[in-house]
């Protein structure tokens, strides 16, 4: 419960870069598009500033057009009362633990500090998460945790999300690196993509 406070705090004050790519596949699973940026997050007590550092599609640059549209989607989004309330709380969270089932799935044979455990939600919903994370059992801190929604938004039909933590913070131990991979779409037009992103830099905002 502490660390998933602590990823709390960390949503709200953490600063970081993160580096990714975004992939998307065709009906074979080649690649059929690639996107890649770099964004600097900054924390400040108001608002998350996001800066597009690079941008690219397909190895074209495309930073001063993703910067205009990011202004744009700013803008509406500070006129929307209701933009940005959707987010992800860990299901180890105090607040969220009444919703989830958790179960003991295994100890590590090569460290027995470490334990499997699986979690899912009583009632499935798009902000509650079934999957399994590895935790220090002495530290009381998520190492990797691999989650998907137990209800698909509408045209999605999976969502897979892993997650790495092994960045040490003063905020506690913070996500290093995410991947995820996604299908979904409506009717005869079907898009899958996945993607990976790496986080640095992490820093408390204020």
């Amino acid at each position: 419960a502490k660390h998933a406070e602590q990823f709390e705090e960390m949503k709200r004050r953490g600063s970081f870069t993160l580096s990714g790519k975004m992939e998307a596949l065709d009906g074979s699973g080649h690649v059929d598009e690639t996107k890649e940026l770099v964004v600097r997050v900054t924390a400040t007590p108001s608002e998350r500033v996001t800066e597009i550092v690079k941008y690219t599609v397909d190895g074209s640059d495309k930073t001063n057009e993703e910067r205009q549209k990011a202004a744009k989607r700013r803008a509406e989004n500070k006129s929307d009362t209701k933009a940005g309330k959707r987010d992800i709380h860990l299901p180890f969270r105090a607040s969220e633990q009444p919703r989830y089932i958790f179960s003991f799935v295994e100890r590590s044979a090569t460290d027995p500090t470490r334990v499997l455990v699986s979690f899912r939600p009583i009632t499935p919903a798009e902000d509650a998460f079934k999957g399994s994370a590895w935790i220090d059992e002495n530290a009381a801190e998520i190492l990797t945790m691999g989650f998907s929604p137990s209800k698909n938004p509408t045209f999605v039909d999976h969502v897979d999300i892993t997650m790495r933590f092994d960045l040490a913070t003063p905020l506690g131990r913070a996500p290093s690196s995410i991947a995820f991979d996604a299908r979904g779409g409506f009717l005869v037009i079907k898009k899958h993509y996945r993607g990976s992103a790496t986080i640095s830099e992490p820093r408390v905002g204020f």
